[in-house]
């Protein structure tokens, strides 16, 4: 069996059935989906550490009571990981997501890396070829304005694609006043320019490779670009998702039924704009590829959208609901052997096995799908600092842990946390991103208990006794911020 292209897609902050509805282009070129597919975690950082791990949160370390301004993805070492497992292969990483990129030290796990973790919310560029101002700033030496000014206008000049650079650098300057216009906005969030890097990656390479490509377009804030199909919404130019905190919407319900529908609306335009774009790069790079390619497309974490079934809640930093741990999984072009629709349940931990299995050309296998799967959450971000911004007011009913895990063919989920709730949930199969409490206070059967090394209650205790550095460089806290993580 000859080595193949293996191209990882993750459409950050998907849930599977806005996927379902508003992906239509990917979900027809589907090959092979797997249609109950979890993930491991509820935000990135967990959730990819536990992709390239297999391992649960409580397992790599990698969770909201760890993560601090000192964390690094250096801390695995790459022939641990699935990427060791592909010896034969480049590996290429690109990524819009400030937590998976190179400030967190995410491109050490790769041969070549792009990172588009900035967004055009803080520093924007046009184009990915030409130099942008932050790559600028982050080797120079000038010790004041002006010199940086003229340093940068030099490095224009002299660069591959000086029109590109200048256009970039103007851009950085205009770029945040025509976000403040009520005129929908000009500049994604990277998805253009990571699919064109992408392309322009595995068109210079003869050996196979494996690329991760993470997109973050459908992530809050969420707000109207000119890209998006504006007949999917009647979302006022201008409105963004920031009129509301995450502590206003998810602890005081200050959600409207006028930010509801605004905030639905621009997320399923998101992850129409991703079908769009993503759906031609999966072409693009078929053209240009060498060899046969393989393209899988997830999303790390899925998100509230404030619905009954999702608690009422939005964003998806503290919960465990469907929203968010539902995600989409569809194969294109795989090996010969691959189910066209796979029911049972598929674990985002065994992603690393599927994703060598593709690479290496080989069949299908059993042992990747299971009849109970585990999933967890060790708090959220705060640390000493207070949940959310806020001071007190039920920090320690936010900031729990939670665990649970899937039983039976699709229709049942338990759930615990560390404060001692435990709850037992009805799914439907056939409906996406949907449960039902049906009882509280149940036994959790020592099978789901027995998914998990340390007990709940003492891996919370001895992770939130753990010290940590939360003091984020001043852009990328910024950027958290704003994402709506601190």
């Amino acid at each position: 069996m000859s080595a193949r292209n293996v191209v990882l897609i993750v459409l950050d902050t998907v849930r599977k059935d806005v996927y379902d509805e508003y992906a239509p282009r990917l979900r027809t070129a589907a090959d092979a989906s797997f249609e109950q597919c979890r993930a491991a975690s509820s935000w990135s950082a967990p959730s990819h550490a536990s992709v390239l791990t297999g391992e649960l949160p409580h397992q790599h370390g990698v969770h909201a009571e760890s993560f601090g301004s000192d964390f690094s993805f250096s801390r695995f070492a790459r022939d641990d990981l699935f990427l060791g497992r592909l010896p034969e292969h480049a590996t290429i990483g690109l990524s819009a997501n400030p937590y998976v990129n190179s400030a967190f030290d995410f491109d050490v796990l790769f041969d070549e890396f792009h990172d588009f973790s900035i967004g055009s919310q803080s520093n924007p560029a046009l184009f990915t070829d030409g130099l942008t101002v932050q790559e600028y700033v982050e080797r120079s030496d000038a010790s004041n304005a002006v010199g940086r000014y003229l340093g940068f206008l030099r490095a224009c000049l002299g660069h591959d694609a000086p029109a590109k650079s200048l256009a970039n650098g103007a851009w950085s300057r205009v770029g945040p006043a025509a976000t403040r216009l009520p005129i929908p906005e000009l500049v994604d969030d990277g998805a253009r320019n990571i699919a064109n890097a992408a392309v322009e990656a595995v068109d210079a390479i003869d050996e196979p490779c494996f690329v991760f490509a993470n997109f973050m377009d459908a992530h809050t804030p969420l707000r109207n670009l000119w890209q998006y199909d504006q007949s999917l919404h009647s979302v006022p130019n201008g409105w963004s998702s920031t009129e509301l905190s995450k502590w206003e919407l998810n602890a005081e319900g200050a959600a409207t039924e006028e930010y509801t529908r605004n905030y639905r609306q621009l997320y399923a335009a998101a992850v129409d704009y991703l079908d769009r774009v993503v759906s031609d790069l999966v072409g693009r790079l078929r053209r240009v590829a060498d060899r046969e390619t393989t393209v899988v497309v997830i999303s790390d974490h899925g998100h509230n959208l404030g619905y009954p079934a999702d608690d009422g809640l939005f964003h998806h930093t503290r919960s465990m609901t469907e929203g968010v741990l539902h995600t989409p999984c569809d194969v294109i072009n795989p090996p010969a052997g691959y189910p066209s629709t796979e029911t049972r349940y598929f674990s985002q931990l065994a992603l690393g096995d599927l994703l060598v299995r593709l690479a290496r050309g080989e069949p299908f296998d059993e042992g990747l799908v299971a009849d109970r799967i585990p999933a967890e959450l060790v708090g959220v971000l705060g640390g000493e600092r207070s949940v959310w911004s806020q001071p007190d007011a039920d920090a320690e009913f936010w900031n729990r842990m939670i665990r649970c895990v899937y039983d039976g063919e699709g229709t049942r989920k338990f759930q615990w946390d560390s404060l001692g709730a435990s709850e037992e949930y009805e799914l439907d199969p056939d409906r996406p991103s949907w449960q039902r409490r049906v009882a509280t206070d149940v036994e959790i059967p020592a099978a789901a208990r027995g998914l998990f090394d340390v007990e709940l209650s003492e891996y919370k205790a001895r992770a939130a006794a753990a010290p940590r550095e939360m003091d984020f460089d001043a852009t990328l806290e910024e950027r958290l911020d704003e994402l709506g993580y601190l």
